[in-house]
């Protein structure tokens, strides 16, 4: 730590007298008919010497070493009418965007002014971007997105090499599972949004408040320590290009799902608005656990307190409406004097129904002389799950001059889940099952920032951020029943309920569970530049980084749970009724039925996290052709977690840990237009607070109990990247790489069989490692046939090849598997194809992911289970109406092939027709209609 604030001492004290400077680039067409304007004249207006530039052959030009401040340009053409742009606004190592069109000369224009603003959202920007950056990195821009009409961040980011999305929701980088990334919205590590594993819900973002997203692969000193696979940075928009209001609402149409019949249970009157409206939850008065257990869960007042309670079987067919998505987005920006105002504003609705008709089994281990296994239970479940999201994001800036700059960034999502289960089967006791599940989940988040940005000098740079995050997951009143008769009988279904006091998670149960965490994080960044000359290319600059980066989280769970026994010993008739009538709370005496509680001291656990970093780096250009980044990153991490298991046994996680994380990233410059990186960094992957409680959650769906681990260590990966660039033209790119990672102590999910049932949980293995190459390609048509048709397409492909193996696992499972969670392969593939002229966009895009281990077996009893590979292909198409008018259509999932998961019952670590199915469903394609209209 001495030696960190030392050194930022010492850069603080190095500012400099090198002039700021910026650049201005863009494209200049003709404005009657979008053709590019080649050997247009741009300049700065007042400029001595001229500072300008003359468009190529696709009307693009670049102004470079502009100086930072408010200028007039000045635009000019052989034939056209000049045309002058005001006030446009260059911030010191910043790239201002201005796109402009020129009028024939036989017309007198009034004048224009436009406002301009760092270019970050096109193609060309982002690949600008990924060029310049130190790191290996890939991204995509809001211009892509548009094209692609993804709705939300996770659709997005599967675009992306090397990436793709699970449960439509968390991204995998590399093929690693989403534990091995790390979020940051807008330069801040995002909160969490799931309580059981490590992982940022992506579809929160609507792809319309996307600036650009960045995925960093390896490491930097400037970059949190805590990722495996990538870290992704998603940074939202806040300076907008011009003031702006749209809105747009669409419909969806979901095959097998819409307008069909389903069951649902009763709800709440603001379901539909993403909360319970309270229906579901216990009241505040409700008896506490002493209490019950003081006054006894068969004395009269509990007994009357539990029949207050809402309904617990309310069990609904009706059909299922086409899906709701609307959006209203404005955007402004005010001059005060000098000083400039912006804002950027979203708001979103969705409210969207799926159907699932899910075949699940469950087997033991085959039988090695008959190669056969033995069904312990098959299960077909009608699981219909509606979902409801209501999103605000406001973004605001202050622009005090070039070189000063606050923004205040913001992001709330209420989200609402509801899920109807109707579970038909059998098991190996010769029993037919009739089970149900009626659940809730609501969950409100919150993530804002503050930060400022200063240049300090023409040399320095100071960057500060403050951030703070809350997120509460709430779900209230989860109920869920079995019953069962003899296979093949006609007698009725008897409910399954406890002959003594103690109630199960499974049988006639009422679940409930809180979880609050607040985050608060703060970062502090600074950069000193050292030029020969002012006439120093930037390429050719030192650079010193310092920083420091910290953040606390703060956890809170509660659950309690509640089932109905038996232990008076009530007639089977009262047993053997309907649902509807065995559930009515006249039912429930102190002398028959009853509901006890059956909560356990580890159903409530405290957590904490403290996290204190702070770096220094340089990069170094050693020529104009090469350069090198170094830098070391010290992370002190304290996670602390407070439970107690069976009532005596107190469990205290405290575990300090001390990562000394350096990094090292080259590139050496080929040619203008390639260049060759090579990198390496240690990181690290830590436990999540869910992992390490000890707290047992039971999934109907997967009829599974989830367990964590208190003994989980942090797991450290050695991170080695090589990659070669090379940028054909602007917008165009061509890339190949290889990386290798070796982890230690690698978190890895498994299954456990106790003898009374299955549970996941977590553990380390030994060591393991992953290596793989990438590819991408983003190439235009353009020019290359002489066709108008093919001079509209661009054609995008990346594709990741990756091995890795645990080289020692742990007890119970064979070496030299695959890493859980790591897919052998991605590929993602899409033709786009853009006439501005008529107005028309279509997109169709390709994504496979290959086979990889969802959870990872004992070798005896339960098999490993693999995620299957599925092909999924969307159709997209945008026709513009007018200057306001949008029309957009499309079709997602068009294969609609299963999602499989096969376990590998004969353990040969290989899937083929000899293994069984452990799960298998078909969501359905999903067909979109929308309109969108901007003012």
């Amino acid at each position: 730590m001495k030696f960190l604030l030392t050194g930022i001492t010492l850069f603080v004290f190095h500012f400099a007298v090198l002039a700021q400077t910026g650049s201005i680039k863009g494209t200049i067409k003709d404005a009657k008919n979008a053709e590019a304007i080649i050997g247009a004249t741009i300049q700065l207006v007042g400029s001595n010497p001229v500072i300008g530039a003359v468009t190529d052959v696709e009307g693009n030009f670049e102004i470079a070493k502009v100086p930072a401040g408010v200028h007039q340009l000045q635009i000019s053409s052989v034939s056209y009418a000049t045309k002058t742009v005001n006030n446009v606004r260059v911030e010191a190592d910043k790239t201002t965007l201005i796109n402009s069109a020129l009028e024939e000369d036989n017309k007198t224009l009034a004048e224009v002014i436009v406002k301009g603003q760092r270019g970050t959202n096109t193609e060309m920007a982002v690949i600008t971007e990924i060029k310049q950056i130190e790191q290996v990195a890939v991204g995509i821009s809001a211009q892509q997105i548009s094209r692609s009409q993804d709705r939300d961040a996770s659709q997005v980011i599967r675009r992306v090499p090397g990436v793709s999305i699970q449960d439509d929701r968390f991204v995998i980088v590399r093929g690693l599972n989403e534990r091995y990334n790390t979020v940051m919205l807008n330069d801040v590590i995002t909160p969490s949004t799931e309580v059981d594993i490590k992982s940022f819900s992506f579809d929160l973002i609507p792809s319309s408040a996307i600036d650009r997203m960045l995925i960093f692969k390896s490491g930097a000193a400037e970059l949190p320590g805590d990722f495996g696979g990538g870290i992704i940075k998603i940074y939202t928009k806040t300076i907008p290009d011009a003031n702006s209001f749209y809105a747009g609402i669409s419909t969806s149409y979901r095959a097998g799902t819409t307008f069909q019949n389903h069951n649902t249970h009763q709800g709440g009157k603001t379901d539909w608005l993403g909360f319970d409206d309270g229906t579901r939850r216990l009241p505040s008065n409700f008896p506490s656990q002493r209490r019950i257990n003081a006054f006894g869960a068969s004395s009269e007042p509990v007994v009357n307190r539990f029949k207050a309670l809402s309904p617990y079987f309310t069990l609904q067919n009706r059909m299922v409406s086409p899906d709701l998505r609307a959006q209203l987005g404005f955007s402004k920006r005010f001059y005060i004097g000098s000083k400039e105002l912006t804002n950027f504003t979203n708001v979103n609705y969705t409210n969207t129904h799926t159907f699932s008709n899910v075949e699940q089994y469950r087997y033991f281990a085959a039988d090695p002389t008959t190669g056969h296994s033995v069904i312990q239970y098959a299960y077909n479940d009608q699981l219909l799950t509606e979902n409801t999201r209501l999103g605000v994001l406001t973004n605001w800036a202050f622009i005090l001059n070039p070189r000063t700059k606050f923004e205040f960034r913001n992001l709330f999502n209420q989200l609402g889940t509801k899920e109807t289960t109707v579970r038909g089967g059998y098991n190996d006791n010769n029993l037919e099952l009739n089970n149900y599940a009626f659940r809730y989940e609501q969950k409100s988040i919150y993530t804002g920032q503050l930060s400022g940005t200063h240049e300090l000098s023409g040399q320095s740079r100071l960057r500060w951020t403050g951030g703070y995050g809350f997120t509460n997951r709430q779900e209230p009143d989860y109920r869920r029943f079995t019953s069962s008769r003899p296979q093949g009988s006609n007698e009725p279904f008897r409910i399954d309920v406890p002959q003594q006091p103690s109630p199960t998670f499974q049988n006639a149960a009422r679940f409930y569970s809180n979880l609050t965490e607040y985050v608060s994080t703060g970062r502090v960044d600074y950069e000193f530049k050292k030029a020969a000359s002012a006439e120093t290319d930037d390429k050719q600059i030192l650079k010193l980084r310092a920083g420091v980066y910290t953040e606390y989280k703060d956890r809170a769970f509660r659950a309690r749970y509640f089932g109905i026994v038996n232990p008076n010993n009530v007639s089977a008739e009262i047993l053997s009724l309907p649902p509807a009538q065995f559930f009515q709370n006249s039912n429930l005496s102190s002398t028959g039925l009853y509901y006890n509680e059956g909560t356990n001291t580890q159903d409530r656990y405290d957590a904490q996290n403290t996290l204190v970093s702070g770096y220094v780096g340089a990069y170094i250009p050693f020529s104009a052709r090469f350069n090198a980044t170094v830098g070391f990153r010290g992370e002190y991490n304290r996670q602390q977690l407070q439970s107690v298991v069976n009532g005596v046994q107190r469990i205290r996680v405290d575990n300090p840990l001390f990562s000394p994380l350096p990094s090292v990233n080259a590139s050496y410059n080929l040619t203008d237009k390639s260049l060759f990186r090579l990198a390496y960094s240690l990181s690290v992957n830590r436990p999540e607070f869910r992992e390490l409680a000890q707290f047992s959650y039971y999934d109907f769906n997967y009829d599974v109990s989830r367990v964590g681990n208190p003994n989980l260590k942090t797991a450290t990966i050695h991170n080695a990247d090589a990659r070669y660039e090379f940028y054909p033209s602007e917008g165009q790119l061509i890339s190949l790489a290889a990386f290798y990672k070796y982890f230690i102590n690698p978190i890895e999910a498994k299954i456990n069989y106790s003898g009374s049932g299955v549970s996941y949980t977590v553990d380390n293995a030994n060591n393991a490692y992953s290596m793989g190459l990438e590819l991408e390609a983003r190439k235009s048509l353009r020019g290359m046939s002489g066709s108008d048709f093919l001079d509209n397409v661009t054609v995008l492909l990346n594709a990741a090849l990756i091995k890795s193996s645990v080289i020692n696992s742990f007890v119970g499972q064979e070496n030299n598997r695959s890493l859980q969670g790591q897919s052998p392969y991605l590929i993602n593939a899409g033709i786009y194809y853009a006439d501005p002229k008529q107005g028309w966009q279509v997109n169709l895009l390709y994504n496979v992911i290959g086979r990889r281990i969802f959870a990872v077996g004992d070798r005896s009893v339960q098999p490993t289970i693999y995620e299957m590979p599925r092909n999924a292909i969307d159709i997209t198409v945008t026709k513009q109406i007018g200057d306001h008018f949008e029309i957009r259509a499309g079709i997602q999932d068009l294969l609609n092939q299963p999602f499989r998961l096969i376990q590998d019952s004969n353990l040969d670590k290989k899937i083929t027709d000899t293994d069984d199915v452990y799960q298998r469903f078909r969501r359905g394609s999903y067909s979109t209609a929308g309109l969108i209209y901007k003012f």
